[in-house]
C-alpha cells in the first residue's frame, strides 16, 4: 500500500525498472514533446505528467537532452542491414520500414527535434549518433555493395545519393503536412532514384 505522503503526491509507486512503467514514462515524454516542443519541454513538465519524481528523472538521465533520445530510441525502426539484391531495393526496404513505424506524433517530434538541436548541441550530438549515424551507415552498405554490382554510375555523387531517401520523405512530411506511406516510398524509389540510378524495366511511377 501507498504512503500517505505518496498518495498525496500523486505519484506512481511502480519502479522504472519494470518495463510497462519504463514504457508509460517513455510514452509521456514524446507525447510532451509533440505537443509542446523541445524549448518548453522540462523535467517537471515530464514528472507531472508521468507521475514521477523529478529526483527519479536525473538519477536515470542527467539532463533532458538524454531523456528525449531514450524516448526517441524506444521506437526507433529497427534497420535490419539485409541485401535486398540492388540499391533500389535495400533503399525501399529501408523507407518502408520507417514509414511502417510513422505515428501522428511524428511530425510534431521531428520539428521538436530539428528546433532543439539548433540550441542544445547535447541533443544535437546524440540525435546525430544515436538516430541519424546508424541510419546513414545502413545507407552507405547498400551503397558499398551497389558500387560492388556496378549499380551507381560514375557521374552521380554518392555523398549526396546517401541523402536523398530521408531528405525527400522529411520534406514531403515537413512541407505537405501529410504522414509518408508506403505509396509515397514507391514513387520516390520508382520515380525519381530508379531513373536516376538507370535502372531498366522500370514500372510506371504512382502519381
Amino acid at each position: 500500500m501507498r504512503d500517505d505522503a505518496t498518495a498525496r503526491s500523486g505519484l506512481r509507486k511502480v519502479p522504472l525498472s519494470r518495463p510497462e512503467r519504463r514504457a508509460e514514462l517513455l510514452d509521456a515524454v514524446l507525447a510532451l514533446l509533440s505537443e509542446v516542443g523541445y524549448e518548453r519541454l522540462t523535467m517537471d513538465l515530464v514528472a507531472r505528467r508521468a507521475r514521477v519524481g523529478k529526483a527519479t528523472l536525473y538519477q536515470r538521465w542527467p539532463a533532458k537532452a538524454h531523456l528525449v533520445m531514450a524516448a526517441m530510441e524506444r521506437y526507433r525502426p529497427a534497420v535490419s542491414g539485409r541485401d535486398a539484391g540492388s540499391f533500389t531495393e535495400d533503399i525501399r526496404q529501408l523507407l518502408m520500414a520507417y514509414v511502417a513505424s510513422w505515428s501522428s506524433l511524428d511530425r510534431g517530434l521531428v520539428i521538436a527535434l530539428l528546433e532543439g538541436s539548433r540550441r542544445d548541441p547535447e541533443l544535437a550530438r546524440l540525435r546525430r549518433e544515436r538516430l541519424a549515424d546508424p541510419v546513414r551507415r545502413s545507407i552507405e552498405a547498400a551503397l558499398d555493395r551497389a558500387r560492388a554490382r556496378g549499380e551507381i554510375p560514375g557521374r552521380v555523387d554518392a555523398g549526396l545519393l546517401a541523402d536523398l531517401p530521408f531528405a525527400v520523405i522529411l520534406g514531403h512530411v515537413l512541407m505537405q503536412d501529410e504522414p509518408p506511406g508506403h505509396d509515397l516510398v514507391d514513387r520516390f524509389v520508382d520515380g525519381i532514384l530508379s531513373p536516376l540510378l538507370d535502372v531498366p524495366n522500370l514500372p510506371e511511377p504512382r502519381v
